[in-house]
């Protein structure tokens, strides 16, 4: 199986075990421009039409599975991402986007682990 078919495949198995089924999901991959983390991944969100963008690096510092989990983990909070990070001042923005990180690695690898279970 080719990369793009794994996480085409990946997925659509994901959506299913998140309850995303009326997603429009898609995914690519892409060079990121930060230079100040290494960036494994992303996930651009139109939510009005249910559509979302996976970008997964060309240059992966994690497996694609876990990118794709973290992302959707990131879906599934975007709404209240969004309401919490308009009450926030913009001094406490970056302590609360490590929050928002961290939450949603935790999230990933429970996600994971229960997968293998």
């Amino acid at each position: 199986m080719d990369n793009k078919n794994e996480v085409q495949n990946l997925i659509k198995e994901w959506q299913q075990s998140l309850g995303l089924e009326d997603w429009n999901i898609d995914f690519k991959f892409v060079d990121f421009d930060r230079t100040d983390y290494w960036q494994s991944g992303d996930v651009e969100v139109d939510i009005r039409s249910k559509k979302a963008m996976i970008l997964i690096s060309n240059n992966p510092k994690f497996k694609e599975e876990q990118i794709v989990v973290h992302e959707l983990v990131h879906l599934l909070l975007w709404e209240y991402d969004h309401y919490c990070e308009s009450l926030i001042a913009d001094n406490k923005k970056g302590h609360y986007f490590d929050l928002l990180e961290g939450a949603a690695a935790k999230f990933t690898k429970i996600l994971l682990k229960q997968k293998c279970s």
